[in-house]
């Protein structure tokens, strides 16, 4: 081995010495790309290399094109990374294909370019997975909303008209889910002759739309007629003329209620002498009977009811199911510039009101209240006239009169002449279901205040009970420990000799004076 290295110096230096003789010179190799290869001209795109190692690397770069999620975008940044055009790259990925085909390799060569792209996904799939999860299920969302476009499409083409009116459909669907929980799909002029809602609407959308109509505009537009005079009344009568036909015009309308029983009685008149083209009433009796102190508080109990009802306008809190869905809400606004600090409204909704057969919507803004005076029979009444935008033209007016028989609750609906009235069985159903539901509402709260009365009485009783047991056993305990002293102050006298003369006084003397003894 000695010899072998001996020798291989030796070649080494004899080639560097005639490297040393011979006379320098330098070798230049240019390279013409020919025009010819070209793909704009074309051309094939020249020549591609001959090693198998390179021509794996460029099926490698074509399945990493092919599987990227833009293949256009990353073909086009390759092409300009390596200083080429988009066309040429994919030509010279084209022809190794071709070629690689063509000499039988392709099979083999691309089940290692796939063996070695699971491999690495495989090594980084821990990271790789969870950076590119949003993406994978975004491009799924998108593949589907994609398949069902194309698919629409198609059928859309095949059948025009079915899938119009699906389309119809499934866009009234999503239409009336969306806006149901908000306004109750409400439809307004000139689509509707008022205010309508196609399901019940909420509290909450009635109330900012009544807040927002009086702040959108100059407050709200009366719908009545304009005011008018009207013929005097017969003789006999307690006022000699009628007031004009217009807000408040229900003060003077007197409606006959002798005959009112526990059930509801329901009137209704046409183009009456007065002036109204229609006044619907609906009455009936409370009856409340003179007798002991305890029908006596009912009594009293059943007149705050009622009183309180009024007051915080509780008129629809228990409407019949017997009769069509009505709601009676009463708002109050803030008035800047008005001699009132609020104004107050109210919004009355009801089944069949509005147009389409569904819920109207009723706009109303006060009227007037009156009261009964001192030392007079309890009286009350509470009138609202309806207000633009809404389904007819009239006042309508809630009262309470107490008898000799109880307490009779009436609701009048009063629409003067021009004035767009409601059908006669919807107003009949209406001013009965406000009337039931007022009657109802001071029963119940009667019952609740007699409930909480006994309660409370049994209550005071149970407590005044306890107390009374309490006091008497601390009598006996106290009664047993002064005959356990008095015990105990006889034993001891008996024992001991002095206890006639001796008493303690209670007070320590000073230190050093010795013992001192009261006598």
């Amino acid at each position: 081995s000695i010899e072998s290295t001996m020798f291989g110096r030796r070649t080494l230096l004899f080639y560097a010495w005639l490297l040393l003789l011979c006379p320098a010179f330098a070798l230049e190799a240019t390279w013409t790309p020919n025009e010819a290869d070209s793909v704009n001209k074309g051309g094939d795109g020249g020549p591609l290399p001959v090693s198998l190692a390179q021509r794996k690397q460029l099926l490698e770069l074509e399945s990493a094109i092919v599987q990227s999620q833009d293949p256009q975008a990353t073909l086009s940044h390759v092409a300009q990374q390596n200083g080429m055009s988009p066309q040429d790259l994919a030509g010279m990925l084209n022809r190794n294909r071709k070629e690689l085909e063509e000499t039988g390799q392709l099979e083999q060569m691309q089940a290692e370019v796939n063996a070695a792209i699971m491999q690495g996904q495989g090594a980084g799939g821990g990271r790789s997975m969870n950076a590119t999860l949003p993406r994978r299920i975004l491009g799924l969302v998108s593949s589907i909303i994609v398949a069902i476009i194309k698919s629409a499409a198609v059928q859309i083409s095949k059948r025009p008209k079915q899938s119009t009116f699906l389309a119809c459909i499934v866009f009234a669907t999503l239409f009336v889910s969306y806006n149901a929980p908000r306004n109750g799909v409400a439809v307004f002029p000139p689509f509707s002759g008022g205010h309508t809602t196609i399901v019940q609407p909420p509290n909450d959308y009635l109330e900012n739309y009544f807040v927002r109509k009086w702040t959108n505009g100059n407050g709200w537009d009366n719908s009545l007629p304009a005011s008018s005079k009207v013929a005097e009344k017969k003789k006999g009568s307690k006022s000699k003329k009628q007031p004009l036909i217009g807000v408040g015009m229900t003060t003077s309308l007197e409606i006959d209620t002798t005959n009112a029983v526990e059930d509801v009685t329901v009137e209704s008149t046409r183009n009456d002498e007065d002036g109204y083209s229609m006044v619907t009433s609906a009455y009936l009796l409370i009856s409340t009977s003179d007798g002991d102190d305890e029908d006596n508080m009912e009594q009293e109990y059943m007149e705050e009811s009622v009183k309180s009802i009024f007051l915080e306008r509780k008129f629809s809190e228990f409407i019949p199911v017997s009769s069509q869905s009505l709601k009676f809400r009463s708002f109050l606004v803030a008035a800047e510039g008005s001699d009132d600090d609020v104004v107050e409204g109210a919004l009355m909704v009801m089944k069949m009101l509005g147009d389409f057969g569904r819920y109207g919507v009723e706009p109303l803004c006060f009227s007037y209240e009156l009261e009964e005076e001192e030392g007079e029979p309890m009286t009350h009444c509470v009138a609202y006239h309806t207000l633009k935008g809404g389904h007819f033209d009239g006042e309508i007016k809630f009262s309470l009169e107490e008898t000799e028989d109880g307490i009779v609750v009436s609701v009048t609906l009063a629409i003067p002449k021009g004035g767009r009235a409601p059908p006669e069985r919807l107003a009949k159903s209406m001013v009965s279901s406000l009337a039931e539901s007022i009657v109802e509402s001071s029963r119940i709260r009667t019952k609740q205040t007699l409930s909480r009365r006994s309660q409370s009485q049994l209550y005071r009783a149970r407590a005044s009970g306890s107390a009374s047991a309490k006091r008497h056993l601390r009598y006996e305990q106290e009664k047993k420990q002064e005959e356990m002293a008095k015990d105990r102050k006889r034993k001891w006298k008996r024992n001991n000799p002095d206890a006639g003369r001796y008493r303690p006084t209670g007070h320590r003397p000073p230190s050093g004076s010795g013992p001192v003894h009261g006598f």
